[in-house]
Order: C-alpha cells, then structure tokens, then sequence
C-alpha cells in the first residue's frame, strides 16, 4: 500500500459515497491523520486517525488492506494503543471477521440522516434556567467529562479544538451539568457528543444543548451529524425527536480482551 498525499484529498472527497465524520476531518486536515491505497485508482482504502480510529472503503478483496490492518492490530497489541475500525460495509465486515477473527470484538451502531425540516417542525423546548455557556479554555478546565486528555485524543489537541471545533455547556451555581461538543468536525460536517451529569438527568437538558448545537450547525452551514450504540435507546429517540432520520448500520471493532 501506499500513503495518498494530501494533494489527492479532494478527489477522494469526491469518490467515496458515505463515511464516518473523521474520515472528512481527515480529508480536510482539520484533524491529523493519514489515507493509505492499494492502487493508484483508489480502488480500496483505509483512513487513520493519529489516535488509532480506522475506517475501511472501497473494494474489500484487497489484500493489501486487510494485511495492513493486521499490522496496526498487531502493532496497538504490543504497543498498547487504541485501535478501533469502522465499516460501513457487509463485505468489509465478512472480511475482517475472517482475517481478525479473535482479536477483535464486533459492535454496531446507527448513523443517522438530518432532516432539517422535522427539526425545524418539532416543538422546541423552553428556556432552561441554566447559564448557557460556549466552551472556552475555561470550561474545559472545569468540564463535566470532555477535558483536555478528550480533545488530544480526538483533536490532537487542545488548541486545535478551540480553533476548529465547537461546543457548549449548561451551567448551574458555577457548576457544568450538561456539554455538547464536536467530536468530529470538518469543513461541511460536525458529529455531536453529548454528556449531562446523572443529578440533572430528566429534566430535557440534553434536548436543549443538542438543539443550541444544530441551531450553530445550521447557521454556519454545517451538517449536525448524529451516531450512537444500537443499544443506547435514550441517544436514539433523542435523535429522532431532534430531526435525525432513517438509522443506518454500521460496525465497529475493537481490540478483544484477550488480545
């Protein structure tokens, strides 16, 4: 395989069809990370965040990335990394089940499609009595869950966040209680991670900083982008209630405990 020079990104933008956020992230180099090729026609793919985020695309009998999968397994074993692979893919999925089998443990999860014009149609919550906050450098120091260890590990850092990314928070007595942040952002593309403290749950403020975040998607024309656990029914009907339709799914491997 080869490395794909960033001077190619845009054609790959135009090839594939579908894929997970960071795979954009990458292709627009608002995160760090690289595309490998089986050919000079792009026919198979593979995209690699710095973290150890996977993606696979295109042709599935290709040797060459399945072996170079193994590889990067093999290597986050001995290296203790993190390694997890995303496939959108049914053939994709049969084929590393057959080449991985027993070191990685399969889940599935839905990505959904934003219908702007049921969001647009749903009752909008009222007004929380909680202090609506963008995250700066400030509310990370004093963040409910997404720290600074977060944003290096999906952003590389930091700083990086605050300059490409976005989110929010609700705050009560100086207190953070709910955060809604980018997880993964490109140029036309943001995937929401939400979080909200367990003694405030039940009280709709997940709704509310999901909607403040779509309400800054749509404004600087970015596509609000949705993904969640097949088994996480509470991220799936607050989804829905929010304008995210026809779940889609797709697999997920990460490294067994064994391996």
């Amino acid at each position: 395989m080869f490395k794909v020079t960033t001077e190619n990104y845009s054609i790959i933008k135009e090839i594939i069809e579908s894929a997970p956020t960071f795979v954009y992230s990458i292709l627009d180099q608002v995160i760090e990370g690289a595309v490998y090729a089986d050919n000079e026609s792009l026919h198979s793919l593979l995209f690699q965040t710095k973290s150890g985020i996977y993606y696979v695309y295109g042709d599935s009998s290709s040797e060459q990335v399945i072996s170079k999968l193994a590889a990067l397994l093999q290597e986050s074993i001995e290296e203790s990394k993190r390694f997890t692979l995303f496939s959108y893919s049914d053939d994709w999925n049969t084929k590393i089940g057959q080449r991985l089998d027993g070191l990685v443990k399969k889940f599935e999860r839905y990505t959904f499609t934003f219908a702007i014009d049921a969001y647009n149609d749903r009752e909008r919550r009222e007004p929380l009595d909680y202090e609506f906050i963008k995250i700066k450098q400030h509310q990370i120091e004093h963040c409910l869950e997404f720290d600074n260890q977060y944003y290096e590990e999906y952003w590389g850092s930091t700083d990086n966040f605050l300059e490409n990314g976005f989110g929010f928070c609700l705050q009560h007595e100086d207190k953070i209680i709910s955060e809604a942040v980018s997880i993964f952002k490109s140029h036309q593309l943001a995937e929401v991670d939400i979080v909200t403290d367990p003694n405030y749950r039940g009280k709709g403020l997940a709704s509310f900083i999901a909607e403040k975040f779509i309400d800054f998607c749509i404004l600087n024309d970015i596509q609000p982008c949705w993904d969640c656990d097949i088994h996480n029914q509470a991220s799936y009907h607050l989804g829905t209630k929010l304008g995210f339709t026809n779940p889609q799914k797709y697999a997920i491997y990460i490294k067994s405990k064994c391996s």
